[in-house]
């Protein structure tokens, strides 16, 4: 099996056609600076490590960086903790994306139903709430609209607290291309959390990927 990290895990993503955040390793202080140049502020600072597969819970990722000095101090801080953990870690910078629908879309392998996709509320709602709804690989249009439609918070889709509206189409048509690249492509493990909802636009926010094969 072959494990793909966020940046990787992207690249994936994006030559199948969905939109991606875009992501950038950075090693050191100075090359996150240069990045973040290029991208423009506010960014985003996450560490970057097999063995930090929850970056959340350890505290590997910062949000809104708005400066130079901001990304200095959260680098500096974010490495001298992070590298207790793993010596070996990298890490990442992206842009930082404006508020959104936060949902979570995996895939999982049961040894003996095959390829399951997952679809729910992400961030903190999946973590809370478990609001998720589940289907065996294939699905076609109408079992993703089902997925949708299960949700006990599917009202949130609606638009709230000045988030637009989450086009469900466009919800459907991201499901089945997940099914159908999960199926092509031999993926054996899934996580997209957050994808950012904008309307009729889905966002992968943050990725990782379990590839079947050596």
């Amino acid at each position: 099996m072959a494990y793909l990290g966020e940046v990787e895990a992207k690249a994936f993503l994006a030559e199948e056609g969905l939109s991606v955040n875009p992501t950038f390793r950075v090693d050191t202080l100075d090359e996150a600076r240069e990045r973040a140049e290029v991208l423009g502020y506010p960014v985003v600072l996450k560490v970057s490590s097999p063995k930090i597969l929850h970056k959340s819970d350890v505290g590997g990722v910062v949000l809104g960086i708005s400066h130079e000095t901001g990304l200095e101090e959260a680098f500096l801080s974010l490495e001298k903790r992070m590298r207790s953990i793993d010596p070996q870690a990298s890490f990442t910078i992206q842009p930082q994306l404006p508020p959104g629908l936060e949902l979570v879309v995996g895939v999982s392998t049961d040894p003996s139903f095959g390829r399951i996709i997952m679809f729910g509320l992400g961030g903190i709602w999946v973590e809370v709430l478990r609001d998720v709804s589940f289907r065996l690989v294939p699905i076609e249009e109408r079992d993703a609209l089902d997925m949708v439609e299960e949700l006990k918070g599917k009202r949130l889709l609606e638009g709230f607290r000045g988030i637009a509206p989450l086009d469900k189409e466009a919800v459907v048509r991201f499901l089945c291309r997940v099914s159908r690249l999960s199926e092509a492509r031999g993926v054996r493990e899934m996580d997209l959390n957050p994808v950012m909802g904008y309307g009729d636009r889905l966002v992968v926010a943050d990725a990782r990927l379990v590839l079947e094969g050596p």
